[in-house]
């Protein structure tokens, strides 16, 4: 067996046959490294096959997963992939060449909790398997909200009184007029679910974006830039300043961003092993504990009582209107940005 190994920023693929190519959130990486060679070493001291496994582990940079996009054959393509990126992990002549053929599977178990079935993240052509979602909330900063209403739903972060007391996920370079990343997802999700109108009211709401992971850290403090933040729970839940913040899980739902796997057909039950442990209880212990809630079988789920997922929807995702969708909310976040600086050089 190759070992499972940490490979720093820019590492490549090694040469030959991939049996699993793994990217997951970075606070995620070496645990669960360490975790799959463990339970590979003990998969090949009892004489099983061997396994040759790459989970890079740069926080930045180039990553091997950036050359999948442009691979058109599946020999060259990962014998199992595991990712956390939303949508370009394959070029569209790959997808309807290979996976509409069925060249690919899910591996997707039976028996996973209703919620997540309710949420429609259980891939209905059986292409995708989702292991563990990350969902979206809110960490609202209630000593900046002072006597505002406490947002409940996504539906409140329209209202008319939190202009400029709203931050998502993003970031751009000092000098550039554009942001280098923003998190749309998050613009998509709110774009069907508000409708026009409200999210035109949404984006006139934002104040300055931030990394996620800066989020917590600030939040609550005198260098808080907004009353409310939108972020993963798994960085909502260790802001330390729970008697000036609160967490809300939106009243329509936590956006559930997925984290999935897909495996070659051919290669599925030789696999068994790797995809077992994904999706097995050890896996599902370490996700839920970090809080992103696992879709392991017969498993109830690591969420609050009660709490919904908010989803996009696979035919929506594979839709060729997704594509338009997000040139469009980038477009319509551009011209939201330059009209509020241009505000403000006016006051100024």
């Amino acid at each position: 067996m190759r070992p499972v190994m940490p490979a720093p920023d820019g590492a490549l693929m090694p040469a030959g046959p991939l049996d699993l190519l793994c990217e997951l959130p970075v606070p995620l990486r070496m645990r669960f490294a360490d975790d799959l060679s463990r339970h590979l070493a003990r998969h090949c001291a009892q004489g099983g096959e061997a396994f040759s496994c790459h989970v890079p582990m740069g926080q930045g940079g180039p990553s091997p997963l950036d050359r999948l996009r442009y691979i058109r054959d599946p020999l060259d393509f990962p014998r199992m992939l595991v990712s956390a990126r939303h949508g370009n992990a394959f070029n569209r002549r790959f997808h309807d060449t290979h996976m509409r053929a069925g060249a690919f599977s899910s591996g997707q178990p039976a028996g996973v909790a209703s919620v997540f079935e309710a949420a429609g993240l259980i891939d209905p052509k059986g292409w995708i398997g989702v292991y563990a979602v990350a969902p979206f909330v809110m960490l609202v900063d209630r000593a900046r909200l002072g006597t505002r209403p406490l947002p409940r739903s996504w539906a409140d972060l329209a209202e008319p009184e939190l202009r400029g007391e709203v931050s998502f996920g993003g970031w751009r370079r000092p000098g550039m007029a554009h942001h280098s990343a923003l998190n749309t997802f998050f613009l998509l999700a709110m774009l069907r679910l508000l409708g026009p109108e409200r999210f035109g009211r949404l984006l006139a709401n934002v104040s300055e974006l931030t990394h996620s992971a800066q989020m917590p850290r600030i939040a609550g403090t005198g260098a808080s830039v907004s009353s409310i933040y939108v972020l993963p729970w798994s960085l909502a839940d260790i802001c330390p300043r729970r008697n000036r913040t609160e967490m809300v899980w939106p009243r329509e739902g936590a956006l559930a961003y997925p984290l999935w796997t897909t495996v070659q057909s051919a290669y599925r039950q030789r696999l068994a092993p790797v995809v077992d442990h994904l999706h097995g209880t050890a896996t599902a212990d370490f996700l839920d504990r970090n809080r992103y809630p696992a879709l392991a079988p017969r498993r109830q789920p690591a969420l609050p009582e009660g709490a919904r997922l908010l989803w996009p929807g696979w035919d929506y995702v594979r839709h060729p209107a997704a594509a338009s969708d997000l040139k469009h909310v980038i477009a319509l976040f551009r011209r939201s940005r330059e009209q509020m600086e241009r505000e403000v050089r006016r006051c100024a």
